[in-house]
């Protein structure tokens, strides 16, 4: 990026700018090059600043949460990361209705495990089935992240987005279309919408109860998956019917290994950085996957993982 430009964005960003940033810390994986600049957003007008900047000058961006399902190239990002900070992050009880229905909205930054832990302070009950899923609230709202029968689409009541062409707008639930493991109708390229917060719908409830459910929800999840080598979670949608998981195990697979790169002996569904793994590593475990499970069940694996 030309000098002009890095004092341009400078003077853009509150934060300081992280130049050439590797982007594995950044990542449950811990692999991936370089980007040339990372910026940590804190308001909604920053925000919409930087985003008119990129648009002006013909600049690569990509809004990041946590991470947690995300593979970054070995060569890296040529092009700004953005990241959402403590100013995006908050959450309010925005209204509360005798019935017990409870709207709270968060910033699409706050992880969600912090947004649980909350919830089951205030004795709010909605989301438990997110306990132990890492990663941030706009990550689970792009994604739809869910487990044990739920989803965050069952809980949206509506979203504030961002995008470069219409800024600023609040999405309603009936305006949104949700499926599985994707929030369809977020836009692409530069019209992306970018979730900045939610508005979730939850309901009172007793405090102990909510607390034993997000135990045992953490307790079975912990049970069934690695521990101590790095991932991005489920690297495979589940097709209609069956499971990503029973059908590596089922072509054999499990703790197959290429380069640094590792089929989970503990949960096939999961591919592991067993030490030094790298981007190219990852790829090639997973067409070999692709294709011995394609050739052995018919069907063709779609990644949950997002690629950078």
């Amino acid at each position: 990026m030309e000098q002009q430009l890095k004092n341009r964005l400078s003077s853009l960003a509150v934060n300081l700018i992280q130049w050439d940033c590797s982007l594995a810390p950044y990542t449950s994986f811990g692999i991936g090059g370089a980007a040339s600049a990372l910026v940590t957003v804190e308001s909604v007008a920053e925000l919409e600043r930087l985003l008119q900047f990129f648009v002006e000058n013909n600049l690569n961006w990509r809004l990041i949460g946590r991470g947690t399902n995300l593979l970054v190239a070995d060569h890296g990002f040529a092009g700004v990361i953005l990241i959402l900070g403590k100013g995006l992050s908050r959450i309010v009880l925005q209204k509360e209705e005798q019935s017990g229905q409870v709207v709270v909205q968060v910033g699409a930054g706050c992880s969600l495990a912090r947004l649980l832990a909350w919830c089951v302070e205030q004795g709010l009950s909605g989301l438990e089935f997110v306990s132990g899923i890492p990663g941030s609230v706009g990550g689970a709202v792009v994604m739809n992240a869910g487990a044990w029968g739920g989803e965050i689409a069952d809980v949206i009541a509506a979203l504030t987005v961002v995008s470069p062409l219409t800024g600023m707008e609040i999405l309603e639930r009936e305006e949104l279309d949700f499926s599985y493991r994707l929030w369809q109708n977020q836009g692409h390229n530069g019209a992306a919408r970018m979730v900045v917060a939610a508005d979730l719908q939850l309901r009172r409830g007793i405090k102990e109860e909510i607390a034993g459910r997000c135990r045992r929800y953490l307790q079975q999840r912990l049970e069934k998956q690695p521990k101590g080598l790095k991932n991005a979670g489920s690297f495979f949608k589940n097709p209609p019917g069956d499971s990503a998981g029973r059908l590596i195990e089922a072509s054999g697979l499990k703790g197959k290994s290429c380069g640094g790169a590792m089929i989970s002996p503990v949960h096939a569904n999961f591919l592991v950085n067993s030490g030094q793994a790298t981007a190219k590593d990852v790829l090639l475990l997973m067409e070999i996957v692709r294709e011995k499970v394609e050739k052995e069940s018919g069907v063709r694996l779609e990644t949950e993982v997002h690629f950078l």
